[in-house]
């Protein structure tokens, strides 16, 4: 069933713009496998980054560097990502999800092998700022679920998407470590190879969004000259982008330098740190799939990011202070657990102020501030480590995590769809199915209903027998299809019921001035 959002046009006349067909069985607007395409995706480009990441400080200090310069580098990134998403989003909204993830994947590939071929640490530096530019290959898996998934599977297609970057590292740092025992160099070429061959996967076998090119076409209608305006952004958008900015910080600490920390206090070369990362994987894949949806069913989707945060936070600075091998993994591996029930919340909580229209600019804006607090958090951090790099990195990256959640907990959510059926006169017994049945009705219903609608246009002086033609099709413009999900359902018809009453008003007041 098509989905419609239904709005004015010029003329304040009511109409309906398709935004996708929905699989009631998947809940899709696309065919299964496209989803299996972004998650494929999405692996293989995390795989190419972790594969380089327990590698990249060592190869980082071959040129003779500090560990501030190992800071710079991955703050490099971040920069240029920073400036760069903002653009990259808009441009999705643009031009399309498709097109940009293909372009984020090429240019993160050949970024990747430039870095491979550096001659110098300022040369390295210089492509892993180019690579940066390119780090939109998240946001635009995530806005493309945005966009393809109803309301009643987005939470759980979101969940498993956050799945997905931890089954990659339970492969990538362990692959990484190994690899780096034939150059600090391979596992960056390697990272780039992968990367190269995700966006050949994608060219092949991933659609366009229904969505957006619904949307496309509806802007490219002529309509006196005006595009339909873009859903307005709530205020709520830019506390979360303030939270997302600190949960930055201490999510770019912890990348940056754990490799510094886990040769500082356990005396762990590249090929343990690789493994290091395979155990935390693990962990955070385990929270996926078993933890994730759970929490939020008990607590709900903000609490459980709000939770995830501030535990996470706790957990590291007990990592940074507690002695021995094996406890510092255990504490690690229960802050990667508290990390990724944010992170599987995130994207869900920003669908929920979105629309097909702005999707790709604000999911890019939280980018932005996540990727301005990545630029922050290993600058400070790669300085602290100059002066301690067990405690300091740590406490601060902790103190960031537990701060980015209490500012969420300031996030007012928007109320779910079906707490608003109460609102809807005659339809509040819609909100107890998840996809809606057609209904045919007997001979009986179809007469009594032709009758009253015969006997309506008959008092009303509508010459419904000499002008059958035109009342059908005057009809079938008053009546927009309606989206087979209930929550869906229930919205169109608070529009419809919202669109009666303006009518009622218009009409009430044109009486009022005639008389």
């Amino acid at each position: 069933m098509d989905k419609t959002l239904l709005q004015k046009d010029d003329e304040g006349i009511l109409t309906s713009i398709r935004i996708g067909k929905f699989n009631p069985e998947t809940g899709l607007s696309v065919p299964q496998v496209a989803i299996w395409m972004v998650f494929i995706t999405i692996f293989m480009d995390t795989l190419a980054a972790t594969i380089s990441t327990p590698a990249l400080p060592y190869y980082a200090r071959s040129f003779h560097v500090n560990n501030a310069a190992v800071g710079y580098l991955y703050a490099s990134w971040s920069f240029t990502s920073a400036f760069c998403a903002p653009l990259l989003g808009q441009l999705s909204d643009k031009w399309g999800r498709r097109t940009i993830l293909l372009a984020s994947l090429l240019g993160a590939g050949l970024a990747n092998l430039g870095q491979a071929r550096a001659a110098s640490y300022y040369e390295l530096l210089a492509w892993r700022a180019f690579s940066g530019v390119w780090a939109a290959v998240g946001n635009s898996a995530q806005v493309y679920l945005s966009d393809v998934c109803s309301s009643l599977v987005l939470a759980d297609y979101m969940s498993k998407l956050s799945a997905v970057p931890s089954l990659a590292m339970t492969f990538g740092p362990g692959l990484g470590g190994g690899l780096s025992k034939f150059g600090l160099n391979i596992p960056v070429l390697v990272d780039g190879i992968l990367s190269l061959a995700a966006a050949a996967l994608c060219w092949v076998y991933l659609p366009e969004s229904p969505a957006w090119a619904s949307k496309k076409a509806a802007d490219a209608q002529p309509k006196g000259d005006q595009k339909q305006p873009q859903k307005s952004i709530p205020s709520s958008v830019y506390v979360l982008a303030i939270s997302g900015f600190f949960g930055g910080i201490s999510f770019g600490t912890a990348v940056s330098m754990t490799a510094i920390f886990l040769d500082a206090k356990l005396e762990f070369d590249s090929l343990h740190v690789g493994f290091t990362f395979v155990l935390t994987a693990i962990a955070t894949l385990a929270t996926s799939i078993w933890g994730t949806g759970s929490v939020q069913k008990a607590v709900g989707l903000k609490s459980c990011a709000v939770l995830g945060s501030i535990v996470s936070g706790i957990l590291t600075i007990g990592m940074a202070l507690i002695p021995g091998i094996w406890p510092t993994l255990v504490f690690m591996c229960l802050s990667r657990a508290g990390t990724t029930l944010r992170a599987g919340s995130n994207g869900t909580i920003l669908a929920n102020f979105t629309d097909a229209s702005n999707r790709g600019t604000v999911f890019a804006q939280q980018q932005f501030a996540m990727n301005m607090g990545r630029l922050v958090g290993p600058v400070v951090a790669g300085h602290l480590a100059v002066t301690d790099p067990v405690v300091l990195p740590m406490v601060f990256s902790a103190a960031c995590s537990i701060l980015s959640g209490l500012i969420l907990m300031a996030v007012a959510m928007p109320e779910a769809p079906k707490q608003t059926s109460q609102a809807l006169r005659g339809f509040t017994d819609l909100g107890s199915e998840s996809m809606l049945e057609l209904e045919y009705g007997s001979a009986q219903d179809c007469q009594e209903l032709g009758n009253f609608v015969g006997d309506l246009l008959s008092k009303r002086r509508y010459r419904w027998i000499s002008r059958k033609k035109a009342i059908y099709c005057m009809l079938d413009n008053l009546l927009p299809e309606l989206s087979a999900d209930a929550g869906d359902h229930l919205e169109d018809l608070q529009r419809l019921m919202k669109h009666v009453e303006l009518i009622r008003k218009d009409f009430q007041s044109v009486q009022s001035r005639d008389c």
